[in-house]
């Protein structure tokens, strides 16, 4: 595919910030017909539904569900649409979900924006891409996604990485600082995952999840 073949790519994030600047950035790309913002995983659906949209950045914590689920969603409601999710943190197991779930790409945000725009060009051209601040980028690509013992194959990508967080020792501003969200948020999300695996207290998960092998 040529620059000259421009294409409406969509960014999914429910930082404005982080929205706008990468749409700023992507509107320095003459392959880039227009960019359209999204802050959810509905408003994505719905904009993937009205639209050609081609190439789609996605983050993974949004605020009405989780971007790898969106992923799976996109891509199997619009297979032209390729995505790369961009997220905080460097975890080599929601790297393997995010391809899993038919994602092209896995970045860090704090990846450098030349690299995150050849990126970019590199899954438009139908590439994959795994980030440069993964442990192994190889192992990634190469290893499949676990499968995750029970009580835990009910949580998302992003609440098993809350849960690796908490088993890990680390506190709720810890947590809402690793994962760029609010310390209720980390509460919110923590209780609907002690309901899920039927855990009575964080001491209690984070000893399931070690008992499990989740860490």
């Amino acid at each position: 595919m040529t620059d000259r073949a421009a294409m409406l790519v969509m960014v999914v994030d429910d930082h404005p910030v982080v929205r706008r600047g990468l749409v700023a950035l992507l509107g320095t790309e003459p392959w880039v017909e227009r960019v359209l913002e999204a802050d959810s995983v509905a408003g994505a659906e719905r904009l993937a539904a009205e639209h050609p949209v081609r190439l789609a950045v996605v983050d993974v914590g949004l605020t009405d569900g989780d971007g790898i689920e969106l992923t799976r969603r996109l891509r199997a409601s619009h297979p032209q649409l390729s995505v790369l999710v961009l997220t905080m943190t460097a975890d080599p197991d929601l790297a393997r979900a995010a391809l899993a779930a038919g994602g092209s790409g896995f970045l860090v945000k704090e990846t450098d924006p030349d690299i995150l725009l050849a990126a970019l060009r590199t899954v438009r051209d139908g590439g994959l891409v795994v980030g440069p601040h993964l442990p192994d980028a190889r192992q990634v690509i190469a290893e499949p996604v676990r499968e995750i013992p029970r009580p835990f194959a009910r949580l998302t990508p992003r609440e098993l990485q809350l849960v690796r967080l908490v088993a890990s020792g680390a506190a709720n501003a810890q947590i809402a600082r690793r994962l760029s969200i609010t310390d209720k948020t980390v509460r919110n999300q923590l209780s609907g995952i002690l309901v899920k695996v039927g855990a009575s207290d964080r001491v209690h998960l984070a000893l399931l999840a070690r008992d499990h092998g989740l860490i």
